[in-house]
């Protein structure tokens, strides 16, 4: 193991909230507003059924468990309860909010409850933030009434009710982990259910600024980074690079989940919010504004890829800019590019959120694509994944960098450390494709775990070379230069144009896996044999020596572990390899 894969922390920066289903999002929303999550952090929800499957090794990859919600099914619940009691004792954190986070203290005897009736509504609350100062807010409540609690013995009262004197707070270690339970629901805002009442909701805004401090302490106290000041960076204005004729071609304003304007100058005046964008034209994009136009230019040898270019320096997301705008695509010309220093809301497959800090390169790109090539769509996330690779690999002297592609999306570091993702989106329209692909790869952004310089780095450390380090504008343009090259080969010669540079870099020669035929099946064990014409990954059965080929779409792929679920379907035995 390199030094680097050996320094990085063995829990990723993710965090996991279990929550009912009604809260979840404005508790996802409530974390990100307190926690670095554009740079620091990636949240995720998880289910009771994933929670329970001993096959998901979600344990194992999360730096905090969030609780705030319980399944009404009694006996699901006492297993999942169980499952994070596992996590805690094995050296995780977890915070727990209400009836739930006492539960989870319950199940790890740091509380004990005479009763458990449930009183939901409203208190004055108290905690003591500094060693002199103790703040006062107001609070939702879903707790019990009159319980009375009994403490583990390394437990600690963080914060007692100002009006009963009940404890609020309370924090304790178990065995090598760390959990802290507070009663009172600090992580909903205002607008919940249960503030109703016009008098109620004022008294919750009041002390919103005390409840949102009191929020990040919580996270503090179990040693996570918060944001101090609880502020997501702000929505720039975009340049377009372009020839003037694209300019004729496009109309004044798209209206759309982002709505573009365009305009011939920037007087000042302009304004970009998360729903509207401003875009200046113009022939380049000016240095000052935090990207080299003269070292991407220079390096760019498509002929239409990257031509046209959007720089935005701070946006929500360059995914949702363009395939959240369908009269915007139809007008842009094949090979249109959206570039970012910044995403607030980065998308990433099944809904996960992809870090988008300062030094990752973020793209957005457009492509049609004649309907004849339906059924291979799968391909591009491929394609793009090893144009990534081939980007930095094929430089002169980068051939050794371990950089690699873990199927279906992944660009990694050997096979431990992902350094970036693809996404794809498409619909049909007047007998083409509209696609856009989406690629975050961490060019120069140590934080929060890896990036290509921190690889170029080590590697001129460990062989005494002295390789430059790489910008996010000479990747990019390389990367469009690789994909062009790639995807004609593959229009022109189909996947095997591809298959030998894609094995020469993908992670899972002669890899073993478990895999299940359907969801909450039993786990059968093959080998990794390829990818089929679709992109679909091959497997070997072990006992049957059938091969099955498993899509993209709804299956999750854990390389460490070797695990796949779920979906996976037989080829018919034309198709079989012996």
């Amino acid at each position: 193991m390199t030094s680097i894969e050996s320094s990085v922390d063995a829990k990723p920066p993710n965090i996991v909230i279990y929550s009912d289903d009604d809260d979840a999002g404005q508790l996802r929303s409530g974390v990100a507003k307190i926690l670095d999550c554009s740079s620091r952090y990636a949240l995720y929800d998880l289910g009771s059924s994933e929670i329970l499957d001993e096959q998901n090794p979600w344990a194992e990859n999360v730096s905090l468990l969030v609780v705030a919600g319980q399944p009404q099914d009694e006996e699901t619940g006492r297993k999942v309860f169980k499952a994070f009691g596992r996590y805690v004792k094995n050296g995780g954190r977890a915070i727990g909010f209400g009836m739930p986070g006492l539960n989870l203290a319950a199940h790890l005897d740091v509380v004990t409850s005479t009763s458990f009736f449930v009183r939901r509504g409203f208190e004055c609350e108290s905690i003591r933030l500094t060693d002199s100062v103790e703040e006062e807010f107001f609070s939702l409540l879903d707790c019990p009434d009159d319980c009375s609690f009994s403490f583990a013995e390394d437990a600690f009262v963080l914060a007692r009710s100002t009006e009963s004197s009940r404890p609020v707070i309370v924090r304790a270690g178990i065995n090598t982990g760390l959990v802290l339970v507070c009663s009172a629901r600090v992580d909903l805002e205002a607008g919940h259910a249960l503030a109703e009442k016009s008098d109620v909701f004022v008294k919750l805004k009041q002390s919103n600024p005390t409840r949102l401090n009191v929020f990040g302490k919580l996270f503090e106290f179990v040693g996570m980074e918060i944001r101090r000041d609880h502020q997501l960076p702000k929505p720039t204005i975009g340049h377009l690079a372009c020839q003037s004729r694209l300019q004729k071609n496009l109309l004044p304003s798209y209206p759309g989940r982002i709505s573009v304007q365009f305009h011939d100058t920037d007087r000042g005046d302009l304004e970009a919010t998360d729903e509207t964008l401003p875009v200046v034209f113009g022939s380049s994009i000016p240095r000052s504004l935090g990207f080299n136009w003269v070292v991407y230019e220079n390096a760019l040898k498509t002929e239409s890829l990257g031509r046209a270019l959007l720089y935005v320096p701070v946006i929500s997301s360059t995914q949702t800019l363009i395939d959240g705008n369908l009269k915007l695509m139809a007008h842009l010309p094949d090979g249109f590019a959206a570039v970012a220093t910044i995403q607030t809301a980065g998308r990433g497959r099944r809904r996960n959120v992809w870090l988008s800090p300062e030094g990752c390169m973020m793209v957005s790109f457009h492509l049609r694509i004649e309907k004849d090539f339906r059924g291979k769509i799968t391909f591009l996330q491929h394609i793009t994944c090893l144009a990534a690779v081939e980007a930095i690999r094929s430089l002169d002297g980068y051939e050794d960098l371990d950089l690699r592609v873990k199927w279906p999306n992944d660009v990694y570091y050997g096979k431990l450390l992902k350094l970036g993702g693809v996404l794809v989106t498409s619909i049909a329209s007047q007998g083409l494709y509209e696609c856009v692909i989406g690629c975050g790869l961490n060019v120069a952004n140590s934080n929060p775990t890896v990036c290509v310089n921190d690889i170029i780095e080590q590697f001129n450390r460990e062989t005494g070379k002295q390789l430059d380090l790489l910008s996010v504008e000479l990747v990019l343009a390389r990367m469009f230069n690789a994909f062009e090259r790639l995807l004609k080969d593959y229009l022109g010669a189909g996947e095997t144009s591809l298959l030998p540079l894609y094995y020469k870099y993908w992670i899972h020669e002669g890899q073993s896996v478990s895999y299940q035929l359907r969801e909450n099946a039993s786990r059968l064990k093959g080998e990794i044999v390829g990818i089929d014409k679709y992109g679909y990954l091959e497997i070997k059965d072990e006992t049957s020596r059938d091969i099955v080929t498993v899509g993209p779409d709804d299956n999750t792929f854990d390389s460490i572990k070797g695990l796949i679920s779920y979906t996976v379907r037989k080829q018919e035995a034309s198709e079989k390899r012996n």
